[in-house]
């Protein structure tokens, strides 16, 4: 399996962006080196010209390839064929400021959009500003919750090296129009996406007002239950967003798929009606409960090892919404019960070298250093769930 199917497991995407498919290089020879933090400089050959790119590399393949990380905050992978040289300045290396960082999306972006700017987030949205300002709000909340969270549990969060970037579109058709590139055909059945390579959340105007709504209109739409689970996947693709900025997990290491998902539907409980919005981060996501006791009439007794031992259920469509529902499952039981173990867990994970990938039997072996045997965890989990309400 390559690297870049690997990292696009991790997000909403169905495809892997062909251009993404360069990435294979980095695996050509199965030996890396990692590289500081000063400002590396790679001088690559596109048609008749050469272009500079300047970041930081992450990892330097034997064979040449690297895997540099721009000011912006994207991963970029160079193949070594279009790799005319590569050099170190003695600068240091510095994620470009939030004007700067707005500045180049925009160019990425369609005439019209605009930007709405916070503490902690780059919003680009071709929206109503009320709009903007909304979903600005709700992330900041979400910000404040999520990092409250794991301080309280004696996690010690980073500070984002690079400002979350938002993408905004102003209906759904635009939305699916400019991202289906992108993601590819799974477009049409999302609301919404983080892409671990670009570092950034991308979504539409959920009220349906074709980017007008006024703050009156948001505050309708938001009362209406039916709208709930929509909200919730905006709520999903931001957590991902977090998780990978404040140190919880890791872009370019090996992160199960169902962490990753399991820390996401974690998070997917605000109550709208409160002014801090996350008051309610530990409540029992009621739907994913739902559909995981759908599931145990049919769960097979390996379940829980299918589960941790590769991300393949998350990418069949016949099995993923109970995948979903059992990595919620075990990371709200781990989260509740064996916290100290589950936050040592997430540590080991992210101190992983870059892209590298452990096989099933090294994930499982991983998994019960940690937790212990895994029938007698499921036996725990079950139990668990049977008292919950």
């Amino acid at each position: 399996m390559s690297v870049a199917t690997r990292i696009f497991q991790q997000t909403t995407f169905s495809k892997v962006a062909p251009w993404w498919l360069v990435v294979i290089f980095l695996l050509a020879l199965g030996s890396f080196s990692t590289i500081g933090y000063s400002l590396d400089i790679v001088q690559i050959k596109e048609g008749e010209n050469v272009l500079t790119h300047r970041g930081r590399i992450l990892v330097q393949a034997v064979d040449g390839g690297v895997l540099l990380l721009t000011p912006e905050g994207r991963l970029l992978p160079l193949a070594p064929a279009e790799i005319v040289s590569v050099s170190r300045d003695s600068v240091e290396f510095k994620a470009a400021p939030s004007e700067d960082v707005a500045r180049w999306w925009l160019t990425q972006l369609p005439a019209g959009f605009e930007v709405y700017q916070t503490a902690h987030y780059v919003v680009l949205h071709n929206t109503s500003r009320d709009y903007a300002r909304w979903c600005a709000s709700l992330l900041e909340r979400l910000y404040a919750g999520f990092t409250a969270y794991f301080t309280n549990k004696g996690v010690t969060i980073e500070k984002p090296e690079f400002p979350l970037v938002v993408i905004i579109f102003s209906s759904r058709d635009q939305y699916v129009t400019h991202c289906r590139a992108e993601v590819g055909d799974g477009i049409e059945k999302i609301q919404g996406h983080y892409n671990l390579v670009t570092n950034v959340v991308t979504m539409y105007d959920l009220t349906g007002s074709g980017g007008t709504a006024t703050a009156a209109q948001i505050s309708r739409f938001v009362q209406n239950p039916n709208v709930q689970q929509s909200i919730a996947t905006v709520v999903h693709e931001a957590t991902h967003q977090l998780a990978n900025n404040c140190g919880i997990t890791c872009r370019w290491t090996d992160t199960p798929q169902w962490v990753a998902e399991g820390l996401a539907m974690f998070f997917e409980t605000p109550d709208l009606r409160s002014a801090r919005g996350w008051a309610t981060v530990g409540a029992v996501n009621q739907s994913r409960l739902d559909r995981f006791r759908s599931y145990l009439s049919r769960r097979p007794d390996d379940s829980l090892v299918t589960l941790i031992r590769d991300n393949a259920r998350f990418q069949n469509t016949e099995t993923a919404l109970d995948a979903y529902a059992e990595a919620w499952a075990l990371t709200y039981f781990l989260l509740q019960q064996k916290r100290s173990a589950f936050l040592e867990y997430l540590k080991r994970l992210r101190e992983k070298p870059p892209l590298v990938y452990h096989s099933p039997e090294e994930r499982i072996r991983e998994f019960t250093e940690i937790f212990g045997d895994v029938d007698d965890l499921n036996a725990q989990l079950l139990r668990f769930v049977s008292r919950l309400r």
